[in-house]
C-alpha cells in the first residue's frame, strides 16, 4: 500500500504542476511560478504514523485528498470507551530459536496528521558582485581563505566528493566531462562554486577539498554524495546515495537511495521517503533521530546515559546493533509489527493507557535504563540484537 502511494504520488506531480499554468479564471499562470511554487496540501490520513519532513528548499508539494480514502479511518469513540476499562496487562512473547530470541508481536490504531513535504531548489542566488574573494580555473579552481568555511553549492546531476586537507584553501576539480570554466566565490566564510557562469553542478565528478573543520551545505537532484573527515554536514537531495564518514552534525533530508554514516560525532537528524540507512555512531550518548516511510534503519553504537535515538518508519525494519556496554529504555509502539529481542531485554508491563492508546506498546529496559531509544515502526518490525 505505501509504494503504491508513493508511485501515484510522484505520478500526480507532472499533472498537477500543469493545473498550475491556469490561475482560478483560466489565463495563464506565470511559467516560472509553475516551475519553482507547487503548493498541494497533504491530507490528514487516519492510520499511519507521520511521513518524513522532506525539505528540498523550494517548491512545496502535498499529497492529494484522494489518497485519504484508501487508508483506515479514525477508532470509534465507543471503542476509546471500551479502552477505559481495560487494566494493566503482562507482556507475553514467542520462543524461537530455542528460546534464545523472544518475539513480541504488537497491534494498534493510530491517528497521526501527515507533514508537508518540499521539494525543489532554492530561488535565491549569490550577487557575484557582492564577493569578497574569487578564483578562476579550467577544469579546476584553488581560493586561499584563511580558515574554515561553509561550502555550498547545487547539483542537477554529476557525483561531488568532498575530503577534508589541512590547507587553508577551497580547490574543486571536475573531472569525466569536457573541461569548462570553473568559479570560486567567497561571501565572507562562505564559498560557492560556478560552472560556466552557472551555480549548478550538470554533471561529470567534482572533488572538493575544504580545510579541515569546514562545513558542507549541499542541494541536489541525482548523483552520489560523499564526504570525509569534515565538520556539520547538510545534505538535500532527491535521489543518489549519500556515504559520510568522520563527520560532525549530519542533517540529510533525501527522497530515494541509500546512506551510509559512520563515525559520526555530532547530532544525526535523517529524513528518507524511501531507501535504507546505516548509522555508526561514536561516543556513548548519541543524537539520532530518523524518519522514513518506506526506508529502514541499521542503526550500531553505543546507547548510555544522555543518549536519545528516535527512529519511525512506516513500513520499514528497525535493526539496531547494541553495543554490551549501552544501559538505556526502550520504547516501541507498531500497528502490526513485532519486536524481535536478541539481547534478553528486562520487559515491563505495557501501560493502561499511552497517548490515547491501549495496546500496541512495549516498555523494556537494557542494563540500568540511563538513555533513551524510542522506535515506532506502522508495520515494520524491531530487531534488537549485539553488536
Amino acid at each position: 500500500m505505501i509504494r503504491v502511494l508513493v508511485i501515484v504520488f510522484f505520478l500526480a506531480i507532472p499533472v498537477l504542476a500543469k493545473a498550475q499554468t491556469q490561475d482560478d479564471e483560466g489565463k495563464p499562470a506565470q511559467r516560472h511560478r509553475v516551475d519553482r511554487h507547487l503548493d498541494i496540501q497533504v491530507p490528514s490520513i487516519p492510520g499511519l504514523p507521520p511521513l518524513p519532513e522532506i525539505d528540498l528548499s523550494g517548491i512545496e508539494i502535498d499529497l492529494p485528498e484522494l489518497l485519504a480514502s484508501a487508508m483506515p479511518h479514525d477508532r470509534d469513540v465507543d471503542d476509546e470507551e471500551d479502552d477505559d476499562h481495560e487494566m494493566d496487562h503482562d507482556v507475553e512473547a514467542d520462543e524461537d530459536h530455542g528460546g534464545n530470541v523472544k518475539v513480541y508481536k504488537l497491534n494498534q490504531q493510530r491517528s497521526i496528521r501527515l507533514p508537508r513535504m518540499r521539494i525543489g531548489e532554492d530561488d535565491s542566488e549569490s550577487d557575484e558582485e557582492n564577493a569578497t574573494a574569487r578564483s578562476r580555473g579550467r577544469g579546476s579552481a584553488t581560493l586561499q581563505v584563511k580558515g574554515p568555511v561553509t561550502f555550498q553549492m547545487r547539483a542537477q546531476a554529476g557525483e561531488v566528493e568532498v575530503i577534508a586537507t589541512e590547507k587553508r584553501q577551497v580547490s574543486v576539480t571536475l573531472s569525466d566531462a569536457p573541461a569548462e570554466d570553473i568559479a570560486l566565490y567567497a561571501f565572507g566564510d562562505r564559498v560557492e562554486p560556478a560552472f560556466r557562469g552557472r551555480r549548478t553542478l550538470r554533471r561529470g565528478k567534482l572533488r572538493v577539498e575544504l580545510p579541515r573543520g569546514s562545513r558542507l551545505d549541499i542541494a541536489s537532484m541525482s548523483g552520489d554524495v560523499t564526504a570525509q573527515r569534515i565538520g556539520d554536514v547538510r545534505i538535500r537531495t532527491m535521489s543518489g546515495d549519500v556515504k559520510l564518514a568522520g563527520v560532525g552534525k549530519v542533517d540529510l533530508q533525501m527522497i530515494s537511495g541509500d546512506a551510509r554514516i559512520e563515525d559520526v560525532a555530532g547530532p544525526v537528524r535523517l529524513h528518507t521517503v524511501s531507501g535504507h540507512a546505516v548509522v555508526a555512531t561514536s561516543g556513548a550518548a548519541p543524537q539520532v533521530e530518523f524518519r522514513s516511510a518506506s526506508g529502514g534503519l541499521d542503526w550500531a553504537g553505543i546507547c548510555a546515559r544522555d543518549c536519545h535515538l528516535s527512529a519511525e518508519t512506516v513500513s520499514g525494519e528497525l535493526r539496531l546493533n547494541v553495543d554490551p556496554k549501552s544501559s538505556f529504555e526502550l520504547s516501541y509502539s507498531s500497528h502490526s509489527g513485532e519486536l524481535r529481542d536478541e539481547v534478553n531485554l528486562a520487559v515491563k508491563r505495557a501501560p493502561k493507557r499511552k497517548h490515547g492508546m491501549s495496546s500496541g506498546w512495549l516498555e523494556a529496559t537494557f542494563g540500568k535504563g540511563e538513555g533513551m531509544i524510542e522506535a515506532d515502526a506502522f508495520s515494520g518490525s524491531l530487531v534488537v540484537k549485539r553488536k
